[in-house]
């Protein structure tokens, strides 16, 4: 008789345990069929509003948040500089110094065939910690070459191009003769990473920016690049998120009056940062 209530109960609890699995499958399989529905829908919409995207990832891989600490330069640091003059105070203890401003004692020449290749030299042989430095872009109208820090190759990216609020960049500044005579810098050190997420795919950073309707009929999505940016910029410890840097080419007005679009969407939180960056 016992042996017939204890087979009783271990049939009654693997009926229930098989419901439960079956239902957990059911739920699973529902929302993935949705998903792939939902991306479908989307792209397809995309491709009637005459928006080309080109062959984005949909695959999903983990990355994760970083901390940082802005470094402060100290007078050992300046004085390791060679041939150049400080444009700041110098540090003491009562005067911290997160923004170098340096002058070269003598112009450094850019050639005119290739000027991006001498500024990257100079910026890696001549400026504290150059190496961790990528060009971004070269701003003609403000003769100034600005490159930007990084992180395992990716570049940490500013709101601005402003050393008043920048963290992580150098920009040189030219004179008429398209020579180097001086640099303002900041860097980021003691880099850590926390908080480990599945980050969206390119794809789905692409749909956002239509769901939101940041992407017009007619326009072409030139290039979705990693990076990561810092969250709360005016503070002495960083967070940076990492994101998708798009940007967006406008194909209605013709080829001679297209105009481009950056957008900043957090990778982690599938939100759009900010739309200001025009290029």
């Amino acid at each position: 008789m016992e042996w017939n209530k204890t087979k009783t109960i271990f049939i009654i609890a693997f009926l229930i345990l098989d419901i439960f699995l079956g239902y957990q499958f059911f739920e699973k399989r529902s929302s993935s069929e949705y998903e792939v529905i939902k991306n479908s829908n989307v792209e397809k919409d995309m491709e009637m509003d005459h928006i080309t995207f080109g062959n984005l990832s949909s695959d999903s891989e983990t990355g994760y948040r970083l901390t940082a600490g802005q470094k402060v330069f100290t007078a050992e640091d300046i004085e390791a500089l060679k041939d150049q003059k400080p444009l700041m105070e110098m540090p003491t203890d009562d005067h911290k110094v997160t923004t170098l401003r340096m002058k070269f004692s003598d112009p450094v020449g850019l050639s005119k065939q290739k000027p991006q290749d001498d500024a990257e030299s100079l910026v890696s042989s001549k400026i504290t910690g150059g190496e961790k430095y990528k060009l971004w872009k070269v701003d003609k109208d403000k003769k100034q070459i600005i490159f930007y820090q990084t992180y395992d190759g990716q570049f940490i990216y500013q709101d601005f191009d402003s050393s008043s609020n920048a963290i992580g960049q150098v920009i040189l500044h030219l004179n008429d003769k398209n020579q180097v005579v001086s640099y303002e810098q900041t860097m980021l050190e003691s880099f850590k990473r926390i908080q480990t997420e599945s980050l969206i795919p390119e794809l789905d950073a692409v749909e956002l920016l239509y769901s939101q309707n940041y992407l017009k009929a007619n326009c072409a999505v030139k290039s979705v690049k990693f990076g990561y940016i810092a969250q709360y910029p005016l503070t002495s410890t960083q967070v940076l998120a990492p994101v998708w840097r798009i940007t967006i080419e406008d194909k209605s007005k013709g080829p001679k009056k297209k105009t481009q679009q950056t957008y900043t969407v957090n990778a982690l939180e599938s939100t759009v940062i900010d739309n200001n960056q025009n290029k």
